[in-house]
């Protein structure tokens, strides 16, 4: 017989032909409520009956009975598509495909989920500080976290749907946080890029733009400086800048309403999507000079659609548009036109355009103004958040504090 039936064991043989032990193992499917049953294999009698036993006991537990067939990539396949991308931003769940995808698919990716090992996984985020990304000299503490959390995020739902019996990313060592230095401008350079903004001449002008006339130059111009003048007037980010609507300035009030944010996604090219959290949709008040600012940019808008006639179709009625009337793509406008704006102005080409939202909280800060109302403008989740990110700009917080003290009580 190419069988043996085991002493003593009623459901696993012997087959010599394929020189190994097997074992069926019968369970209830709790899905269709029928009776199973799972072929086991080992190299010896013994390994069989263990394998086996734990294997009735996850199912026992809850675990499904084909989890060993699943690979990470294909659980995280499934976890990205129907447990993330229906309840997530387009931006936020490109990121998270994307940190999956370069960091985990090409070195674990491969490997059976219930056969991981946490160490296995330390040596991924090990690797990912020590000689990750393309010049291999490593990622950022922060990119290596946002890819653990991710990871663990997927492990815990595969322990919830029975497919882990326990998450064990959870034992994994997250690397400490190194927060990135925050670069704002001073007054004097915030000045400067202003006067560039308006002044200079940094336009990037292809074959298409060159044949514009210098009306065109005037308009972009007048966008690029109004872009540049609302980030560090409000601490707007780039994207709730772009995402503006005429029907968000409140010209009567001095105000502005943040409601969306214009972003690129890799599949769907500029969309809106709403701010980045809660908090993020607010009314900003704006300073006269701003208004009346945003009041002449107006006209010049509406007096190049003027001159273009149909070829200007801004439908979605938005304060910054491309010279088509369309939304600006918003890599283009820092990379082709912010960046050449600061070599002009003479300022580290470091800086990127989210300096501009600190910018304007570090100006305030050292104003004296209060750490709440600051927060508001900037449409932080919290006050805490805001003063985690900046309060390490104000090493004379604490002499101001005094300072105001003086005088208050009579101590002898």
């Amino acid at each position: 017989m190419a069988k043996k039936r085991a002493f003593g064991e009623g459901t696993i043989y012997e087959n010599k032909k394929r020189d190994r032990w097997e074992g069926q193992f019968s369970y209830l499917d709790s899905a269709t409520g029928k009776t199973k049953r799972k072929l086991i294999t080992g190299r010896t009698q013994k390994q069989v009956s263990v394998k086996g036993k734990k294997f009735l006991q996850d199912i026992e537990n809850g675990l499904l009975p084909d989890a060993d067939k699943i690979t990470i990539w294909q659980w995280l396949d499934c976890w990205l598509i129907d447990y993330i991308k229906p309840n997530v931003r387009t931006k936020s769940f490109e990121k998270y495909e994307s940190c999956l995808n370069n960091y985990i698919r090409p070195t674990i990716g491969h490997i059976g989920i219930t056969k991981i090992k946490a160490p296995d996984i330390q040596r991924v985020f090990n690797d990912m500080l020590a000689s990750g990304g393309k010049a291999k000299t490593g990622l950022s503490t922060s990119t290596v976290r946002a890819t653990r959390r991710y990871l663990s995020m997927a492990f815990s739902k595969a322990v919830q749907v029975g497919i882990l019996a326990k998450n064990v990313v959870q034992v994994t060592d997250a690397p400490r946080l190194v927060k990135e230095e925050i670069r704002p401008l001073t007054e004097e350079q915030a000045t400067i890029l202003l006067q560039t903004a308006k002044e200079g001449e940094y336009f990037y002008w292809g074959v298409k733009q060159r044949r514009k006339s210098s009306e065109g130059n005037e308009y972009h111009k007048a966008m690029a400086y109004m872009v540049v003048s609302l980030a560090l007037s409000t601490g707007m980010r780039l994207g709730e800048v772009f995402g503006l609507k005429w029907k968000d300035i409140d010209f009567p009030n001095n105000t502005l309403n943040v409601q969306r944010a214009l972003v690129s996604s890799n599949t769907k090219g500029m969309i809106f999507e709403d701010p980045k959290t809660k908090g993020s949709k607010r009314r900003i008040l704006v300073t006269v000079s701003t208004k009346e600012a945003l009041e002449r940019y107006q006209k010049e808008q509406k007096w190049f659609a003027d001159f273009l006639g149909d070829k200007f179709d801004n439908e979605e009625k938005l304060l910054f548009t491309n010279l088509w009337g369309k939304p600006v793509d918003t890599s283009n406008f820092t990379t082709r036109y912010f960046k050449k704006m600061l070599m002009q102005a003479e300022l580290d080409k470091e800086f990127s355009f989210h300096d501009l939202r600190h910018t304007h909280a570090t100006l305030l800060l050292r104003q004296g103004i209060n750490i709440k109302v600051i927060s508001e403008r900037l449409g932080h989740s919290t006050v805490a958040m805001t003063l985690d990110t900046y309060s390490h700009l104000m090493p004379d917080m604490q002499e101001t504090a005094v300072k105001a003290l003086e005088g208050m009580f009579d101590i002898e």
